[in-house]
């Protein structure tokens, strides 16, 4: 580990990381036009609903896939330690940078799995993720991994985008494949809303919204919260 000013850096991967050398070719593709792309929906609205979202974290938070960064500034001084995790070495350097003057409080950037946190039981006040849960191999073990982390009455704070209904689900099933190779994995078709509903996690507030006009992309978008119960 090295030290950073507030900012403290894990440099081993955890368990289901890989190491500079093992990342995939889509692992970096994704790096390297994801950042643009999202820069432009910032600007378009994208910003406004982290905003929005993250104002609620408080305690000791963790944010579960945070690539290039963005949440980052978004947090408010009610944060009192922040953990990024972001598997995908490439952004996780990309990451260095915005979190060094951005963020509140203790920031620790790691690698990590999110299908196997490596935190004991009842650990955060509050877990957010934001355009993440498309990406993750078995959303189920990821759900009922945040609610184990999560203390009682702790919130899980998200923006998601999902699946939508008619033609556009149709249109959603065809750009999957080619999204899973370009998106490091991510599922246009994906029902976050329905996984969620089957999880441990009690359902809070859900807004139904779509990602800003300037992102290439038929995807409704989904902002809420979910709880452990007490």
């Amino acid at each position: 580990m090295a030290e950073n000013g507030h900012v403290r850096r894990t440099t081993e991967p955890k368990t289901g990381g890989m190491t500079a050398a093992q990342t995939s070719r889509g692992q970096r593709l994704f790096a390297h036009w994801y950042p643009w792309l999202m820069t432009r929906a910032e600007r378009a609205g994208q910003g406004d609903i982290r905003r929005s979202q993250l104002s609620e974290a408080r305690g000791r938070t963790l944010e579960i896939g945070a690539g290039y960064g963005f949440s980052v500034p978004y947090y408010t001084g009610q944060v009192d330690e922040l953990t990024l995790i972001e598997p995908n070495p490439d952004l996780r350097e990309l990451l260095a940078g915005p979190i060094s003057d951005a963020a509140p409080g203790r920031i620790i950037l790691t690698d990590g799995d999110v299908h196997a946190l490596e935190y004991p039981d009842a650990t955060f006040d509050t877990v957010t993720a934001s355009l993440v849960f498309c990406s993750v191999s078995d959303p189920h073990r990821a759900l009922a991994e945040v609610h184990r982390v999560l203390k009682p009455g702790g919130r899980f704070l998200f923006h998601e985008h999902v699946r939508g209904n008619g033609l556009r689900a149709i249109l959603q099933d065809l750009m999957t494949p080619l999204q899973r190779l370009v998106a490091d994995g991510c599922h246009a078709n994906r029902n976050f809303e329905s996984l969620l509903s089957d999880s441990p996690l009690e359902l809070d507030t859900l807004t139904r919204t779509r990602m800003p006009a300037t992102v290439p992309t038929i995807v409704p978008l989904v902002v809420g919260t979910a709880k452990r119960v007490a």
